[in-house]
């Protein structure tokens, strides 16, 4: 009677959980594995899933008009913003590589619109990319911005780069976004600009024109002033250094000056146009004992940026040298504002443990240790055979002795020999 209750009951139970495992099977399958973009954005309000759902690629021509008319984020404060005009011509380049040249553009489509885009420029030595235009149709879209942030560094990481930069002022929506993206700060900047350049100024005795020897002094000094964390994350060797060359109108160079003290480079500061002719970069690093040398050599490297006129001079000061914004200021540039520097790494350092067995050599059983009380104890393992048939265990410490008593013990025997 109770195995027919039992079996009754067991039946009643399982008849009860298939609805529930059917509904589970139903929640693993496929059309619910399918992640929306709103999820991606990390709304918790339910949303249908059929507006929210981004496809991300390469532009296309249809996509020219809403490329244009976004609402562009400004980025670097440094950098002046990327023109509608600029935009659209990379936009027509990325569908024929050999003419796209180091940009990369990549746009979000929602229902085939473009809900976002995003440009980024593939710099030298070690082609890392760097986010240089950001466009998005509703600015509180933060699930576009999610989309064409993560294809940028998946199509960063399978062209071989190893990082993507970005520069960008404070934004909730914008700093949520790069977060989710794999993004992490590493360094805040204040950003100072010089339209015009010193007039009649005399470079100092002790302020000279950096060589191409200078550059391993150069990048000995950087990495002793730079913290460790900065210089993981700017990834700089020392052929940033390489080739100075004076600065000419139309021309992507960059040059540099130095204070040498007894044979050691002290103070450097390099003027560049390679990243963006439109500006020249101001980098200034200079040992905190000469911190009253400061004045010569920014003015010395400003008079230089003052040779190709109407193109204004930028300093970035990061925040661990917030003691430059002082001198800046005196020699006549003005805050532009403060944003923060973000970096992403396509590759992760992992390490993996695998055990291999040889199959091939046979195993042997280690030899159990005799213990002989008497003869050193537990740990006793040197055997000696005696004769032809007896063999007995002896310690370190009495081998001697035990040798000679057994000697003697035969001695005495009948057959009296040992």
């Amino acid at each position: 009677m109770d195995g027919t209750t039992r079996s009754a009951d067991d039946r009643q139970q399982s008849a009860t959980s298939m609805p529930a495992t059917r509904a589970q099977f139903h929640l693993l399958s496929s059309e619910s594995r399918r992640e929306p973009g709103e999820g991606r954005a990390g709304s918790m309000s339910p949303q249908p899933r059929d507006q929210f759902d981004l496809i991300t690629g390469a532009p296309k021509l249809r996509d020219l008009r809403a490329i244009c008319t976004a609402f562009r984020i400004q980025l670097d404060l440094a950098r002046p913003q990327r023109s509608a005009g600029w935009l659209a011509a990379h936009a027509v380049r990325e569908g024929f590589p050999a003419l796209r040249g180091n940009v990369r553009m990549r746009v979000a489509r929602r229902s085939s619109n473009v809900a976002a885009a995003a440009a980024f420029q593939v710099l030298p030595p070690d082609e890392r990319w760097q986010l240089d235009a950001l466009l998005v149709r509703d600015p509180e879209d933060g699930a576009a911005l999610d989309a064409v942030l993560r294809r940028g560094v998946t199509d960063a990481g399978s062209a071989g780069a190893r990082r993507v930069f970005a520069h960008i002022e404070s934004d909730v929506t914008i700093d949520a976004a790069l977060r989710r993206s794999g993004f992490v700060s590493y360094q805040t900047e204040s950003i100072f600009m010089l339209h015009d350049g010193p007039t009649g100024a005399s470079r100092p005795s002790h302020v000279r024109r950096a060589q191409a020897a200078d550059a391993w002094g150069i990048h000995q000094l950087y990495l002793e002033l730079v913290p460790r964390q900065v210089q993981y994350a700017e990834a700089m060797t020392s052929r940033r250094w390489d080739n100075p060359q004076p600065l000419r109108p139309g021309a992507r160079r960059a040059s540099g000056w130095v204070i040498e003290d007894h044979g050691r480079i002290r103070a450097h500061a390099r003027v560049s146009t390679l990243e963006d002719p439109r500006v020249v970069r101001l980098d200034i690093l200079i040992d905190p004992h000469l911190r009253a040398l400061t004045p010569d050599l920014i003015v010395t490297a400003a008079a230089e940026a003052r040779n190709l006129h109407g193109v204004p001079c930028v300093v970035a000061v990061p925040g661990y040298t917030q003691e430059l914004s002082q001198p800046l200021q005196d020699i006549g540039f003005f805050h532009v504002g403060d944003q923060t520097a973000w970096v992403c790494y396509t590759t992760v350092p992992a390490r993996s443990y695998i055990v291999a067995v040889d199959t091939r050599v046979p195993v042997s059983a280690e030899t159990q240790r005799s213990r002989v009380p008497g003869f050193g104890g537990a740990g006793m393992s040197l055997v000696e055979p005696v004769g032809q048939a007896e063999s007995v265990t002896i310690g370190a410490g009495g081998a001697e002795d035990h040798i000679l008593d057994l000697a003697r013990s035969r001695s005495r025997s009948p057959r009296g020999k040992v």
